[in-house]
């Protein structure tokens, strides 16, 4: 990782954040080139042997520099909604290394990634498989789908992060697996490409994933889903993180244990990694406002608030915070890092231990590269931040601070046409756009 002190500064990618700060403003989420590189590196180096086909989750961090840099590196991408498949067209993307995934898919969609040529559709339940099956054979397409399979495996994580038990609205159970396996066999326009098992994001653990692949070879009749063009298996994602300062999950026996198993099955390996990549090569920067001493606890108030970094406040996550200069001298307090959002959940630390500081003393919120921006609103109609990407020594602004003006810029008043139907969005004309471009014309 090349987030760092030096000489008593905070510095990514060999440039001071307080220079980021003073240039761009507060709060702005800036991203380290070299720790995302060094990242996609362990997962290739801890999966050799599997040639895994590594789909970065495009949920995580959509900014389209980011996912350019990701695309000319050789990584594919995992979507979950049509703005998704374009934005990785836009960066980049090839659609043969597109993973389209998610529940609630619309039809527009599912046409969307058919007029693509998008190279993997996951199915999450029989209806969407009738739809992609009609869809198909009404274009003329032969298409890949994977099965997204819930095997009822827990994994230490958040409620809301944990995507693979039974109660959870994700993928398909044996018995419906089984119906949809039926329903490839007996048409002509879907080809069985893979089983997909995604358990959830911040796991830390190697045995959850070996688990929920033992029980999908279990289930199936691995001759007979070969006949059908199995090929892969997708283990999802959610390789957790501890931090910029820390190890995070280490691939290697997760490597070991899945080369044991896939490899006499005779099956590829797809991943998903969003967080792992780009969670600990991002941070917030704010600006101390004022500390304000409270009934029991202080509080240290900062510019930037959960309309900016929502984790927190959503699924109590915790993000280490520190000064971006050394402090010289005082006694560290405890208190609550808090924005100023008007909600009581408007918090990015609780009881942390820092000195008391001046009115303008620059912090990081670490490990916010994912999930971060993405989830970020306008909420108490606050513009969202800048986003500044950093690599040996120089720094690139990828998205401009939003202006005020951009609050209502699509706000009007006009009248509506009750008898005219919306329609889908104009995917085809954008879509059109991005290959005359791509062509130069």
């Amino acid at each position: 990782m090349s987030i760092e002190y030096r000489d008593d500064r905070l510095v990514a990618g060999g440039v001071p954040l307080e220079e980021i700060a003073a240039a761009v403003g507060t709060p702005v989420y800036v991203y380290d080139t070299d720790s995302i590189l060094e990242r996609l590196d362990r997962i290739r180096r801890s999966f050799d042997g599997l040639d895994p086909g590594i789909r970065y989750a495009v949920k995580a961090n959509s900014n389209g520099a980011l996912l350019s840099l990701l695309a000319r590196e050789g990584a594919g991408f995992d979507l979950v909604s049509g703005g998704e498949l374009l934005r990785a067209l836009a960066a980049g993307g090839r659609p043969a290394d597109m993973v389209f995934a998610g529940v609630g898919k619309q039809d527009w969609e599912l046409e969307l990634g058919l007029e693509a040529g998008i190279g993997l559709f996951v199915v999450e339940s029989e209806a969407e498989l009738d739809r992609l099956a009609f869809l198909a054979s009404r274009a003329g397409r032969r298409v890949d789908v994977a099965l997204r399979l819930n095997p009822d495996v827990g994994a230490a994580t958040h409620d809301y992060i944990a995507t693979g038990r039974k109660e959870d609205k994700f993928g398909l159970n044996p018995d419906r697996a089984e119906n949809c396996l039926r329903v490839i066999s007996s048409g002509t326009s879907l080809r069985l490409h893979a089983f997909h098992v995604h358990l959830g994001s911040l796991i830390l653990d190697s045995e959850p994933y070996l688990e929920a692949l033992r029980r999908v070879l279990d289930w199936c009749d691995l001759k007979a889903c070969k006949k059908l063009g199995l090929e892969c298996y997708d283990l999802g994602g959610g390789f957790g993180i501890r931090g910029p300062f820390a190890e995070p999950m280490d691939l290697d026996p997760l490597g070991e244990g899945l080369r044991r198993i896939l490899g006499p099955a005779g099956l590829r390996l797809l991943c998903e990694p969003g967080r792992y990549l780009l969670g600990d090569a991002g941070l917030l920067l704010v600006r101390a406002l004022e500390w304000k001493p409270g009934h029991g606890k202080d509080f240290l108030i900062v510019d930037g608030g959960m309309n900016d970094l929502i984790r927190p406040a959503l699924y109590g996550a915790t993000h280490e915070i520190v000064p971006l200069r050394s402090p010289e001298g005082g006694v560290p307090r405890r208190v609550d890092v808090v924005g100023p959002v008007c909600e009581s959940g408007d918090f990015l630390g609780r009881d942390r231990s820092l000195p008391e500081s001046e009115p303008g003393t620059l912090y990081a919120v670490l490990g916010a590269g994912a999930y971060g921006f993405s989830m970020s609103s306008d909420y108490n109609s606050r513009p969202r931040p800048a986003e500044v990407l950093v690599s040996n020594g120089t720094a690139r602004l990828i998205r401009r601070r939003e202006d005020p003006r951009d609050l209502w810029r699509n706000e009007g008043d006009e009248g509506l046409d009750l008898r005219k139907p919306a329609g889908d969005p104009p995917w085809r004309e954008i879509l059109e756009d991005l290959r005359n471009r791509e062509a130069g014309t």
